[in-house]
């Protein structure tokens, strides 16, 4: 039995699904974090990975394991860098059919099936990338939590410490924020604070896992946190805005007899989208923008974006009866 191999590798897992040639899912499994190869013993972490994730399906659907196992074809989508990885999979990996393309890629054939569109991914990190259905791609953002990340949880969590600082120094607003950070971190002061994360006692992930006590102070009413995470949104669709911008050139939509001439799917996924505060902000602002714009969550996970990806490079034709069996996430347009 020929057997494909999809893979969506981010900072906090991975997602492993093996399918066969007609479209039937046979095993799914997950597995740690494959990012930030660039790293000292990286590499090996992502082999390490990559090893015992796709070893868990493959016993899962009573196949040979990794070292005797031949796929048709295997798409990575990947979070960061993608050269490093590829040469790390390219020896792990037995198949004449190897695609490993950044994980917003798999992402945006995930939301759209290759209709044109854009994603736009929220979680630690955010990038967003498009389609104009014909060929043209685009990616903006997804330049890391120094460079960029606008959005993001990491962002959240970083803004939502800017202004615990400020309060504590005297030059900002009260915020319920203060007392749920400081408690939570055991700091008494913007110092102890700013150490927790300097000392490397506070991690780069564990900055990012505070956008929910931004989003549980929103909820409890705090404005300078809704404040917040509607700004998120704002940013993130900011990030939709320059990929249709990029696409199509403009973003003003015209209409006849009052039907949209351009309309285009924005599509939306990763654990920041999960706050009602940034999905509502998103939404308003793209619409703002690009009236036309059906904004909806994506039609698969992105693990099946990859899955996609491995049926098109290997040239094998998919039914849509076959498409129709697999997981949805698809919801009713916003």
């Amino acid at each position: 039995m020929g057997v494909l191999l999809a893979v969506d590798g981010g900072q906090t897992s991975t997602q492993v699904v093996l399918a066969n040639e007609q479209g039937s899912l046979l095993a799914e499994a997950t597995g740690g974090p494959s990012d930030h190869t660039e790293e000292p013993g990286g590499p090996e972490r992502l082999e390490q990975v990559i090893r015992a994730t796709v070893n868990g399906a493959l016993n899962t659907a009573h196949l040979a394991p990794l070292d005797r196992q031949e796929f048709i074809a295997a798409a990575f989508g990947m979070t960061g860098e993608t050269e490093i990885k590829r040469r790390v999979l390219a020896s792990v990996i037995r198949t004449p059919c190897l695609t490993v393309v950044h994980d917003s890629a798999a992402a945006l054939m995930a939301a759209t099936a290759g209709a044109r569109g854009v994603i736009v991914i929220a979680g630690t990190g955010s990038v967003a990338r498009g389609t104009d259905g014909s060929g043209k791609e685009c990616r903006v953002g997804g330049w890391g939590h120094v460079f960029g990340d606008e959005g993001s949880a990491f962002w959240i969590g970083r803004e939502a410490v800017r202004a615990v600082a400020a309060e504590l120094e005297g030059t900002g607003e009260k915020t319920y924020l203060t007392q749920s950070f400081c408690k939570r971190l055991g700091a008494s002061d913007a110092y102890e604070l700013m150490a927790k994360y300097y000392s490397g006692q506070w991690s780069r992930e564990e900055l990012a896992g505070s956008a929910r006590w931004v989003h549980e102070a929103a909820l409890k009413g705090d404005p300078l946190a809704e404040r917040l995470l509607k700004r998120a949104g704002t940013e993130l669709a900011a990030l939709a805005i320059k990929v249709l911008s990029l696409l199509h050139g403009r973003v003003e939509v015209s209409f006849e007899q009052g039907a949209p001439v351009h309309s285009w799917i924005v599509s939306y996924t990763g654990g920041v989208f999960e706050s009602g505060f940034v999905l509502s902000s998103f939404s308003e602002s793209v619409r703002a923008l690009s009236p036309a714009a059906t904004i909806r969550p994506p039609l698969y996970p992105p693990v099946l974006g990859s899955l996609l990806l491995a049926y098109q490079n290997a040239a094998i034709p998919l039914s849509n009866v076959a498409r129709a069996c697999w997981p949805q996430r698809r919801k009713q347009p916003i």
